[in-house]
């Protein structure tokens, strides 16, 4: 580790070229955040902004990744300058409310997202792969080989290490393809040039209302614009929420600090960890997310011939996706629609205005299946199985680290940190929900499962930031570590944060009384937090 500082102390006497080149030998936390970012939840925010979104949203994943690197950047800080894990010390010196608000949303991010990753797994077996044994066979399967890949890595660092590249070079696949899906779609002249640049400049007003492209279509169905129009809106909003959400959810914040503890970092690699953030996770995200949403939105925004036939009919493999979206509409018409005996509603549904009928196929969620088809111009008749391999690469792996995420949540909460036991007991509890995610999720999009899991995620985030703004800001934590250019620091976080929290409240005010629990509930726990951390440092002081 001498030997380390004293590297370091030499390239930080470099230009900024020089310490790109010497800090990216030295970097490792932030590849460990990539492989949860650029998981099962990444690739199915990403694909399904695409859809709804097309290119006008190609700028809100590199956004939010860059309000969490920020975020990020502050929590490396706090934890290279202060001896106690950030658990302990957000504990003790801004608000013991505020620290197990923060630790319970990272067991709750966990759960919902590690049952999300069984269900994109086992979308993966059945959908790409064609192994379908049974739902509950698949996801138990998946369980006993998590619990004994986290048991393994616990006792033999070697095998740990190489299940981890494994699973990483797997991921890797999926994710080059799709940047040659986009090289091969540009080289077909099927990208917008003009529409993708657009895209990437930040427009907010966009979050509110349909894409042109979608509204176009909107305005075909006469009467029921004003229905298709609200419907739209809302789910456009849960995308783009999800989307966001999966770029730096609140268990990577937990993880952070254990991954550089681990390294053995210290307050010599306070520089390093911020290129390490950039290098290992800013840049492969931003390519890796923006090859998905080009990829999908060339493939699918505002498409319907993979869903709805030349007849008006839906393919066999999307009836259930389409006819979901569809009879929601006719039931808006007609209150009864849903009591219809069999024979009527397919009437009904026949009888539907084909503008409408092509609406719905242009928003039906695609599955596995479906979404593998972005991949043939690239990959060609082996694309479903390359697809399916990928994501189940990408499910296992990340389904894994959010159940490595957890023990560390349960070791802290009861503050046995390096106790076997209680690790392999917190890492299980998400894997139990992935048991039964069969159950919690019926949908038929098994992918789709990531929505809803990285909303609730969502929600959750500003208590971390919040935490991590007044530590930075807490003499009695930092001491003589206090950062300087704090104006400049403030202001990136207190953006940050405004941005994360804009994201909580979007999602949870469109939730009705649960939503304003909520609200209320993050307004309470910022109210003590902020208390807490006035009260600190009034007795330092």
């Amino acid at each position: 580790m001498d030997q380390q500082i004293k590297q370091i102390e030499a390239i930080r006497q470099r230009g900024f070229l020089g310490k790109l080149v010497g800090y990216g030998k030295l970097t490792g936390p932030g590849w460990v955040q990539a492989a949860v970012t650029l998981g099962g939840g990444s690739l199915v925010g990403a694909l399904y902004l695409g859809v709804i979104g097309g290119y006008e949203f190609l700028w809100l994943q590199p956004l939010a990744m860059l309000c969490g690197i920020i975020m990020l950047a502050a929590i490396s800080y706090v934890t290279l300058s202060c001896e106690e894990r950030p658990f302990r010390v957000m504990q003790k010196k801004v608000s013991p409310t505020l620290a197990w608000g923060w630790l319970i949303a990272t067991v709750i991010a966990d759960t919902v997202f590690c049952a999300a990753q069984f269900s994109l797994g086992r979308g993966a077996l059945e959908d790409n792969l064609g192994f379908s044994p049974g739902p509950y066979i698949i996801t138990g399967s998946l369980f006993v080989i998590a619990l004994s890949l986290i048991a393994l890595s616990q006792k033999n660092e070697r095998a740990s290490r190489f299940i981890d590249n494994l699973l990483k070079g797997l991921v890797a696949i999926i994710v080059l393809a799709f940047m040659g899906v986009v090289v091969t779609l540009i080289k077909n002249g099927a990208v917008s040039w003009g529409s993708l640049f657009f895209g990437l400049v930040p427009d907010f007003s966009a979050l509110f209302k349909p894409t042109d492209q979608i509204a176009n279509a909107i305005a075909q169905t006469g009467d029921q614009s004003a229905y298709w129009t609200e419907y739209v809106t809302s789910e456009q909003r849960n995308k783009i929420i999800a989307a966001f959400g999966t770029a730096v959810g609140i268990n990577m914040t937990f993880l952070l600090p254990y991954s550089l503890k681990k390294k053995g970092w210290g307050e010599a690699h306070r520089e390093l960890s911020r290129y390490d953030l950039v290098l290992g996770l800013f840049v492969p995200f931003i390519l890796g997310a923006s090859a998905l949403v080009i990829a999908s939105a060339a493939s699918f925004h505002a498409k319907y011939a993979d869903v709805l036939s030349e007849n008006g009919t839906p393919f066999p493999e999307m009836e259930n996706a389409y006819y979901k979206i569809l009879d929601g509409s006719l039931a808006y018409q007609n209150e009864h629609f849903h009591t219809q005996e069999n024979d009527a509603k397919s009437a009904i549904r026949q009888a539907t205005p084909i503008a409408e009928k092509q609406l719905a196929a242009m928003l039906s969620n695609r599955d596995s299946v479906n979404l593998a088809q972005s991949l043939e111009p690239f990959l060609g008749k082996h694309a479903q199985t390359i697809f399916g391999v990928g994501v189940l690469a990408m499910a296992i792996s990340t389904l894994l680290v959010h159940m490595l995420m957890n023990g560390y949540a349960i070791s802290e909460a009861f503050n046995k940190v390096g106790s076997a036991k209680i690790f392999i007991l917190g890492a299980s509890m998400p894997a139990l929900a992935g048991l039964f995610s069969p159950y919690l999720w019926s949908g038929d999009a098994k992918a789709a499962m990531a929505i809803p899991a990285s909303v609730i995620a969502t929600t959750l985030l500003p208590i971390a930031y919040l935490g991590f703004l007044l530590l930075m800001n807490s003499r009695s934590a930092l001491g003589a570590s206090m950062p300087k250019n704090r104006g400049l620091i403030n202001t990136l976080m207190v953006v940050s944060a405004g941005v994360a929290t804009f994201a909580s409240t979007w999602a949870l005010c469109n939730k009705g009384a649960p939503g304003m629990i909520g609200i209320a509930i993050l307004v309470l726990l910022a109210a003590i937090g902020v208390r807490g951390f006035i009260k600190n440092q009034n007795a330092h002081s």
